[in-house]
């Protein structure tokens, strides 16, 4: 991807944000039993489909408008285990305020990875793909694509796959979806990608780490990225798109790629009646008050908490968070445990 083409993909993640962030207004249906609309934003995988199930909760898609790795997209072009976000419209009733339908307005997937595989734990249960280590878990959705669905069929040096999953630390990633994708490596250059927490930022060489992935930015796309600041950039959640992949990285699975696009990740909306988070903690800043990924979230003396304890909140904890998104922090009135 050259840079007018980075320019191009971003062009359209505008606009399919701006429709994201028009959000509903309140409906009644008159009487104790009225009804009203809330404003949400979903981000966790997919666990099933009839319309599409996001962390359990049916979401209808007759209408709704899909960006599926850059591109307008489809139902059909999902999985089962891709990480998504969904901006969505909840119907509630007054009274009760249980939830009678959850629509879905937009839904944008990309991958975590996209890249050669490096190598392959003997026993299936690691992956290395662009000196990020990937975790296979039961849970993990292993795709018809790949032969057998089976890990170990990959052939390092040469089988590109598609990884959608759970950045839980430095150059670690959690996988919910591994597909094989199919492409001419004698013809054709991989649209890589990558998604991590910037380390080792250095102003003047233009470069960055995450894992053992050394990332060149010096002719990229810099989208909504802060200023060039080692403090501002150093353990930022990032989305990075590349053109040219080499050895050379640091650490013995160390590689490097040169970066077309960068920016951070994010939810795409600073204000959200109601959110619904998946992920694993990142950073902790105080009791109660953590980040998962970019996301920040407070708790309070109210907030449920079911599976644990708020001082169980640690740096790597697997964590559902619900509440009103408030100026882009998360005001917990509910964190689960997975």
């Amino acid at each position: 991807m050259n840079r007018t083409s980075g320019q191009n993909v971003l062009a359209i993640l505008a606009l399919f944000l701006a429709l994201a962030s028009c959000g509903p207004s309140p409906q009644a249906g008159g009487g104790i039993g009225g009804t009203g609309n809330t404003a949400t934003v979903v981000s966790a995988p997919i666990t099933g489909f009839g319309s599409v199930f996001v962390s359990g909760d049916e979401y209808e898609t007759g209408h709704t408008s899909m960006m599926v790795d850059r591109k307008p997209g489809s139902q059909s072009d999902l999985k089962k285990g891709m990480m998504v976000r969904v901006n969505a419209t909840l119907t509630k009733r007054y009274d009760t305020n249980e939830t009678l339908e959850r629509t879905a307005n937009t839904l944008l997937y990309e991958d975590t990875i996209e890249g050669v595989v490096q190598s392959v734990a003997s026993d299936g249960s690691r992956l290395m793909v662009l000196g990020q280590t990937v975790t296979i878990t039961p849970t993990t959705t292993l795709d018809t694509s790949i032969p057998g669905s089976n890990v170990l069929r990959l052939v390092p040096g040469r089988d590109l796959v598609e990884i959608s999953g759970f950045v839980t630390g430095d150059g670690m990633i959690t996988a919910t979806f591994v597909g094989l994708k199919t492409f001419d490596m004698k013809t054709e250059t991989p649209d890589y990608q990558v998604k991590g927490l910037i380390k080792n930022h250095k102003v003047t060489q233009k470069t960055f780490e995450i894992g053992a992935l050394t990332v060149d930015y010096r002719d990229a796309v810099l989208n909504d990225m802060p200023g060039q600041l080692n403090e501002l950039w150093d353990g930022l959640l990032v989305d990075v798109d590349g053109k040219q992949v080499s050895s050379g990285g640091a650490g013995l699975s160390g590689v490097r790629m040169t970066a077309t696009l960068v920016w951070p990740e994010g939810l795409g909306s600073e204000d959200s009646e109601y959110t619904n988070i998946e992920g694993f903690v990142t950073q902790v800043f105080g009791p109660g008050e953590f980040s998962i990924g970019n996301v920040r979230v407070l708790t309070n003396a109210d907030t449920m908490v079911e599976g644990g304890a708020l001082s169980d909140i640690k740096v790597g904890a697997h964590l559902e968070v619900h509440g009103p998104l408030i100026a882009g922090i998360v005001n917990a009135t509910k964190v689960e445990f997975e």
